[in-house]
């Protein structure tokens, strides 16, 4: 891939598939926004106050998530009989990680006091890419009475992802209380 595509394609990450259902494979992007957000992650990890810091480490999570998210859609797509690859949905959940990083940037950027910059940043953001990977899958998945079962699971798990990471590496006040 052209290093001058990479913009295009991180764009392309937060519109609708209205043309087209392609999905670029390529692994620049998704592991620059993996990095990317293991960064912000760790950054907002080593500002939390010590009563709030979570037992595991963001990049741990983050690579979790990077290597189970795939795997997930890919089984939740194979029973609704969908066309797209495993490589596919590995590069479209990778792009996806884009609406994440700049939900988090913004969120750093705004008063955590009020979450509410944060939830409008999500809806933005992650919101945008979400419905991106949910269109791309329901397009591709040929048996109609699993398409909203699958892109309900995939929308739920990649939404609530997020404001994990939120609350558990970013809102610097936040802990979670075992009882």
């Amino acid at each position: 891939m052209p290093a001058d595509d990479l913009p295009k394609r991180i764009l392309l990450s937060f519109t609708p598939p209205l043309r087209s259902r392609f999905v670029y494979v390529d692994f620049l992007g998704p592991c620059l926004a993996f990095i990317l957000l293991a960064t912000i992650l760790g950054y907002g990890h080593a500002y939390k106050t010590p009563s709030a810091i979570y037992h595991r480490s963001p990049t741990e999570v983050l690579a979790v998530y990077c290597l189970s998210m795939p795997a997930i859609c890919y089984i939740l797509t194979r029973l609704g009989k969908s066309s797209i690859s495993f490589l596919q949905i590995l590069s479209l959940l990778g792009y996806g990680l884009y609406g994440y990083v700049f939900t988090l940037v913004i969120s750093f950027i705004s008063d955590e006091t009020n979450n509410v910059i944060f939830y409008l940043a999500m809806i933005l953001f992650t919101g945008t890419s979400v419905f991106r990977t949910c269109l791309i899958i329901l397009l591709t998945i040929k048996l109609p009475a699993i398409r909203l079962l699958v892109c309900s699971i995939i929308a739920i798990l990649q939404t609530l992802f997020v404001v994990f990471l939120y609350f558990t590496f970013v809102h610097s006040s936040f802990a979670f209380h075992k009882h």
